[in-house]
């Protein structure tokens, strides 16, 4: 919920940027932050975890999962972390696995000793297939290595919608995104119905699970070992980060086929914005914005950007007023080379650490680490009651305080270069009363 309006009057003629207690907040939620993490594994023994003590053991400072003709698996089985369960997370976890199938099970349910069902993030020595989201003993295949999944259930029956890219199959496998029998990472969020996996940075693979009776919203952590041939999979560095922040429905904000639910700046914009491959794009003039047409408050928002060329482009958040150039609001930059920077606009109220703030310019914490021109960038912006987090490919590149906590509009600017924008999802963050 807003604050009222009463309690922020005061705010609205200047804007503060002032030093705070910790001259860079700290980032939160986000999976780039290392604080908060905590290691499940000892690296000595098997304390905290449960599995067949025939098949699982600790090697070199790993967990082992080890089949042989002698001694097999039956069936599928699993070790599994008794410390507690996941709902909304950060895991980051190593692997290599010698040969094989296994997987990371998440929010997962246990229907016997060592059986168990759910989420499960793909481990095998198969480029292309290891990183995709599979439903162990439920509802099956998931999503495909660099697919954005909408799931939904109609009539009883699970639908399963590709709705957009996160990432070219053959440029990842041409960019060695996996070490073929090395330790590879990865990194796994899950925001309430909204879950992301990363391996080694590149994406996955994101999916919305809009069907309430197959998704688990929390559960169980295991490591699998897949019934069949002799196998060796070991896994390490197991870091998992629980997420306080209530998170409602995510939503996808932009279709990837219309431009229904968004308005223009002015009339003249339209001819700016278009549909293009899956993409909002615009050509960059005339100068204007197209913006959501509801309001939004405290919200995780992911996207996709790239430039097509060199120049200038934004975010614009919580904005308020009538539609012009600009209105009052938060900018997350969208400048080549600058995206991750914080503009406030038309002296939208902020807090800033001053030693990175000039006027209403807000420079982000670390030097430019943004792909190169036409590839596709990952923003993440988070605001939450008054603190704005900016993430720029899974690095913490802005953090602010002190933000004006009001409804308002979510835009995307229109600045004289052509610009693209995909996988545009809002995740709410829920308030408590």
């Amino acid at each position: 919920m807003s604050r009222q309006f009463a309690s922020v009057v005061s705010w609205l003629a200047v804007v503060v940027v002032v030093a705070t207690a910790a001259s860079f907040a700290s980032a939160g939620d986000q999976p780039a932050d290392e604080d908060g993490f905590v290691s499940l594994f000892n690296g000595k023994d098997l304390d905290g975890w449960d599995g067949d003590p025939r098949l699982w053991s600790v090697v070199d400072g790993a967990i082992r999962g080890q089949t042989t003709e002698e001694n097999p698996a039956h069936g599928n089985t699993f070790c599994v972390w008794r410390g507690g369960k996941l709902k909304d997370f950060v895991l980051k976890i190593k692997f290599r696995i010698q040969n094989g199938n296994s997987g990371v099970q998440y929010r997962s349910r246990e229907f016997d000793k060592w059986r168990i069902g759910g989420y499960q993030a793909e481990v095998e020595n198969n480029p292309g297939k290891v990183g995709f989201l599979y439903d162990e003993a439920g509802r099956g295949w998931m999503v495909n290595v660099g697919d954005f999944m909408s799931v939904e259930r109609a009539d009883g029956n699970v639908q399963k919608n590709v709705v957009g890219k996160v990432a070219d199959v053959a440029a990842l496998k041409e960019a060695g995104y996996y070490k073929m029998q090395d330790w590879n990472e990865y990194t796994i969020t899950a925001r309430g119905n909204h879950l992301v996996h990363y391996l080694n940075g590149y994406p996955m693979i994101e999916m919305i699970d809009n069907d309430p009776e197959g998704r688990a919203m929390e559960g169980l952590l295991a490591l699998q070992i897949h019934a069949g041939p002799p196998m060796v999979v070991e896994f390490k560095d197991i870091r998992l980060k629980q997420l306080q922040t209530r998170y409602g429905e995510a939503v996808r904000l932009f279709d990837g086929q219309s431009l229904d639910g968004w308005a223009f700046s002015s009339d003249a914009e339209k001819e700016a914005w278009s549909v293009k491959d899956g993409a909002l794009a615009t050509t960059g003039r005339p100068v204007g914005y197209i913006r959501a047409e509801s309001d939004y408050t405290n919200f995780v928002l992911r996207m996709q950007v790239r430039h097509l060329k060199p120049g200038n482009g934004g975010v614009l958040l919580r904005a308020v007023g009538e539609d012009k150039v600009w209105p009052r609001s938060l900018e997350a930059q969208g400048a080549t080379g600058s995206i991750g920077d914080i503009f406030s606009i038309d002296q939208f109220p902020i807090t800033a650490p001053p030693e990175r703030t000039n006027g209403r310019h807000t420079r982000k914490a670390h030097d430019s680490n943004e792909k190169p021109l036409g590839q596709w960038n990952e923003y993440e912006i988070v605001l939450d009651g008054g603190e704005l987090t900016l993430v720029v490919n899974g690095l913490v590149q802005n953090t602010a305080t002190g933000c004006w906590e009001t409804a308002g509009k979510i835009g995307f600017q229109a600045e004289g270069v052509p610009m693209e924008y995909r996988n545009i999802v809002l995740i709410p963050i829920v308030k408590q009363e």
